[in-house]
């Protein structure tokens, strides 16, 4: 019976979250798995690669995968920070995934249930920018949160004092050259370069 009286009250306070900040509204996000070697997955995100090598830095230089590649894992270990190794399926394409604790704050493990899905995130419920925005790796003023993780990728949580539910992110673009975003009402209202 107690489980019944809460229920309005949960529900009051999901409604006045949308109200308040309708971008965060709703994830797309599928649910987060385990990803295990041997297993078809899709990307959750778009990342580059330099010579067949990510960094989980998310650097935006390099070779594009976009959201929603079907990949195979390959390897996943533990050795020296973890590292995993993705296979396009579409044409056998390898790509190792180099993990750095430093910028993730997460273990292998953790970096493939970040990165891999067993179904792809529907984009197409965003607009015709939007989605080509996020297939690229671009970030783009007016883009929520959830729609620069699927662009980019996570932010690294070394070099900012902002953590994620900041409306301040900090991206490493490469080993030298950083770019600042800034979120109002949960959408990118700032940031160099962008349109």
């Amino acid at each position: 019976m107690k489980s019944r009286s809460a229920l309005p009250i949960v529900l009051l306070f999901a409604l006045v979250g949308l109200l308040m900040n309708p971008a965060q509204a709703e994830s797309i996000a599928p649910p987060t798995i385990s990803p295990q070697e041997g297993g078809t997955y899709f990307t959750r995100m778009t990342f580059h690669h330099e010579k067949d090598v990510h960094q989980a830095t998310n650097f935006s230089r390099g070779a594009v995968w976009p959201i929603n590649t079907e990949v195979r894992l390959v390897s996943k270990t533990d050795r020296r920070h973890g590292r995993m190794v993705l296979e396009r399926v579409d044409n056998g394409h390898r790509v190792t995934i180099q993990n750095v604790p430093r910028h993730t704050d997460l273990n292998i493990d953790e970096l493939a249930a970040r990165m891999l899905a067993d179904e792809p995130t529907p984009i197409e419920r965003f607009s015709e920018d939007v989605q080509r925005a996020i297939r690229a790796g671009d970030l783009r003023m007016g883009m929520t949160k959830e729609q620069a993780l699927m662009a980019r990728g996570y932010p690294p949580t070394v070099h900012t004092a902002f953590p994620m539910d900041s409306d301040t992110w900090v991206y490493q673009e490469n080993r030298f050259a950083q770019r600042t975003i800034v979120f109002e009402d949960g959408r990118i209202v700032e940031g160099r370069g962008l349109r």
